[in-house]
Order: C-alpha cells, then sequence, then structure tokens
C-alpha cells in the first residue's frame, strides 16, 4: 500500500504567530508527505495564511481535516505542535518510515525511559494512563500521552469521536483497540513538542476519571464493539465446561496457546472460589481484559466454583482453623443467624482453597490444551497417501 500522509499544523493557543513547524520542515520534508492545504515549498509569505487546525483539536475538527486530506489524495494524517524544531526532524521521519512499513496501524511516537526519568509529575501522569488503557482495551503502552501520531484516515473517518484536547487522545486509543486497529510505537531520541495547553480544571479532572470509568464499564458489556479490521470471517462456536475437550479446541483455533488457557482458567476458578457475592463476573472479566487472558476460558472455569460444593468446602475449612473441628451442624442457626460468621470463614477457607484449586484445574487445563493442541496438528498434518485407504 502507497501511503501519502498529510501534515497539519498546530498554534500555540496563547499567541496568535504562525507555527515555527513550516520553517524547520520546509527543507526536510519526509518522502510522501506534503503539508495540507499548501506546497511543499512555502514562501514567506505564505506561512501566516497557511490553514492551520485548531490548538484545542475536537472530533469534529479531526474529520474535518482528515476530508481535507483525502480530498488531495493522503492516507495518514499527522498533527505536529507549534514547539517543532530541528531536533524533532529526525522523529518525524522515524515515524513516516514506520507508517510505510504498516500503514494499516496507527503509528505512535514514543519517548524511551531514559529521557522521562527525573519528573515525577510527568511519570505520574503517564502512569495512571496506561494503567486505564491496560484496564480498558489490554493493550500496553510505553507512553500513551505521545505528541507525535500517525492516523490513518480510515481510522479517523470511521471512528465516533466525541471528547476534544487531550481527551481525544484518550479516545482515539481506546476505540482504536477497540476495532482491533493495530498499534505500532516508534522510540524517537529527542524530546517530542508538547501541547501547549492551560491547567485542566477541577472539572475537566473530574470527566476525565468519569470518562475512564466509562470505558472500563464499556468494555466488559457483551456487546461486540464496532470493528474496522475484517475477522476473516471466523463463526463462533459455543464454549461450555461439560464439553472440555471440544471446547478447548474451538479456544484454540482463535490463536490462544494452552499456557494462555491454563492462565485463563487458573485464574478464573481463583476468583470464582472467593467470596465475590454477586460479582463474580464482573471481577474475572476485568482481570482478564488487564491481563489479556481469554474471557470465555476464565468465566467457564469460574463454573466449577458454583454453589455448593466449593463454597461448603471453603466454609469447613474455615470453621477448621477458627475452631480446630469441621462444622457438622446444619440448621437455621448455624447457617441464618450465623450467617456473617459463615462468610468470614468463607473467606477464610478461600485463601486456602483459592490458589489450590487454581493450580490444580490450570494444570489439567494445560495438560489437556496440550493434548488437544497435539491432535489438532496431527490433523492439520495428515496427507492421505493410497496406501493408507484414503479416497475409496
Amino acid at each position: 500500500m502507497r501511503t501519502r500522509i498529510a501534515i497539519v499544523f498546530l498554534p500555540d493557543p496563547h499567541t496568535s504567530d504562525a507555527p515555527s513547524g513550516p520553517d524547520v520542515l520546509e527543507t526536510n520534508l519526509p518522502p510522501g508527505c506534503f503539508i495540507l492545504d499548501g506546497e511543499t515549498t512555502l514562501r514567506a509569505d505564505d506561512r501566516k495564511t497557511l490553514p492551520r487546525a485548531p490548538a484545542r483539536l475536537s472530533g469534529t475538527h479531526l474529520r474535518a481535516a482528515a476530508r481535507r486530506a483525502g480530498a488531495q489524495a493522503a492516507t495518514h494524517l499527522i498533527f505536529i505542535h507549534h514547539g517543532a524544531s530541528s531536533s524533532t526532524v529526525p522523529g518525524i521521519h522515524k515515524l513516516v518510515a514506520a507508517c510505510q512499513a504498516h500503514p494499516e496501524a496507527l503509528i505512535l511516537g514514543c519517548q524511551p525511559a531514559t529521557l522521562r526519568t527525573g519528573r515525577r509529575r510527568r511519570w505520574l501522569e503517564e502512569k495512571i494512563p496506561r494503567f486505564w488503557l491496560n484496564m480498558q482495551t489490554g493493550r500496553r503502552l510505553t507512553d500513551p500521552l505521545g505528541a507525535l501520531r500517525i492516523y490513518p484516515l480510515a481510522v479517523i473517518a470511521n471512528l465516533r469521536l466525541y471528547q476534544r484536547g487531550m481527551l481525544l487522545n484518550t479516545e482515539i486509543l481506546v476505540k482504536s483497540a477497540w476495532a482491533d486497529v493495530p498499534f505500532q510505537e516508534v522510540a524517537l531520541a529527542a524530546d517530542l513538542p508538547a501541547p501547549c495547553l492551560d491547567q485542566p480544571s477541577l472539572w475537566e479532572s473530574v470527566w476525565r476519571f468519569l470518562l475512564n470509568i466509562h470505558y472500563t464499564l464499556r468494555s466488559v458489556l457483551p456487546v461486540p464493539h464496532r470493528k474496522l479490521v475484517p475477522s476473516g470471517g471466523k463463526t463462533g462456536a459455543k464454549v461450555s465446561v461439560w464439553r472440555p475437550m471440544r471446547s478447548l479446541r474451538t479456544l484454540l483455533r482463535e490463536n490462544t496457546s494452552p499456557k494462555q488457557l491454563a492462565l485463563a482458567a487458573a485464574m478464573g476458578v481463583f476468583f470464582g472460589t472467593l467470596p465475590l457475592i454477586a460479582c463474580h463476573s464482573l471481577v474475572i472479566i476485568l482481570a482478564a481484559n488487564y491481563f489479556r487472558l481469554n474471557k470465555i476460558a476464565s468465566l467457564s472455569a469460574s463454573q466449577l466454583c458454583m454453589p455448593p460444593v466449593v463454597p461448603a468446602l471453603c466454609i469447613e475449612t474455615g470453621y477448621l482453623l477458627r475452631h480446630g473441628r469441621f462444622l457438622t451442624e446444619i440448621s437455621l442457626e448455624t447457617l441464618g443467624y450465623q450467617a456473617l460468621e459463615r462468610l468470614y470463614e468463607w473467606l477464610l477457607g478461600s485463601l486456602i482453597l483459592a490458589p489450590l484449586l487454581a493450580i490444580l484445574i490450570g494444570g489439567t487445563t494445560l495438560l489437556m490444551a496440550r493434548f488437544a493442541a497435539r491432535s489438532m496438528a496431527t490433523v492439520r498434518n495428515f496427507k492421505p497417501t493410497p496406501g493408507n485407504g484414503a479416497g475409496r
């Protein structure tokens, strides 16, 4: 795929001067790039009248720039802030090279950790977005607040974007990950130009927190996300704990390794054993999403811990730890009036049985998954010959 990248400059919101980006890139324009609505070589009189995007981007501005770029046969879009200098040019060239190698991906510029040491506030500002992005999408990025990005026009045109400013960057990352758009990070050696925005107000901080909660809850809803990358026509199959081998073969066809299935099953059993009343499924889905494990395998394995067997074992273990003997009396007194004591004993017993059951179920799943994977490989490699009776 041939790439053609449109460059849009973001001005300084605190001054009316023209951005310095055209001056910097005038003689260092990367191959396959052009300045949106401008000429490759700019005259001094043209720089102040160069069409520019607003400093505080919104989804509407982004789509408008994408439409203008598409009208000039562009395939990608990059925004460069007003602080671009000569040290930024090599980074832009690296981003363009990565875009040409991965035209379907969202290219993200990031700084190595050595350039971010000693800045505690920025470290905290990056650590929190990394946590939220991992929780919401299962993706891990080095620098989710990177200022240099190359957007495929198809992504911008098909995503529903409602936020503005820095929240727009978060919205694009989350919804692109949900749409199965690949990310490609490029390490940049120089300091990146950052948007010169005002300190966020209390309301903006609260809104960012609520927005992250909204994305987290949306990620666990059993409603499919809008996809931009075709799934290849794969059809789903039912997964049930009562048909383990067939379910394991179904899950192994989804590019899941036996080790991942074993970890997912162990995690599902671990949380299923704990007394997380009325929120087992939610906790399991969130944990599987964070650790990028198979949610269906975790939920299916957790069904092994349904009442009454596993909770009764936990209560008996907890009662044994507290009183030195097993609970043998089942009555309204022990199960009704002493319900809080039984709940506490359930918690105590689960702290012992949850790791043991997780190891047992995880190990069993690993052995069964490896056996299923080996049998599937044997079937795939089977070649009928006249001597084995094939074709009769």
